[in-house]
């Protein structure tokens, strides 16, 4: 799964950090991993895929901005 379909995955879910509804983007920088989370704990995203967007992260937070995530490798 590539970055944009994990941000597409993750925009089907609220926000739980802005609170933006299933669609609407959380800003113009990006998503806030608290989607992420959601998206997972819904089953909509794999623990592999939410994985990768976290690895690669300083500091982990609800309210950190996701901008661009790397592809899963194969």
């Amino acid at each position: 799964m590539t970055g944009a379909e994990r941000a597409a995955v993750a925009l089907m879910a609220s926000c739980g950090f802005c609170w933006a509804r299933p669609g609407m983007a959380c800003g113009d920088e990006g998503l806030h991993l608290a989607r992420y989370v959601r998206a997972y704990r819904r089953g909509l995203l794999g623990q592999k895929d939410l994985a990768v967007v976290c690895e690669t992260m300083a500091h982990v937070s609800a309210g950190y901005v996701i901008t661009e995530v790397r592809a899963l490798p194969l």
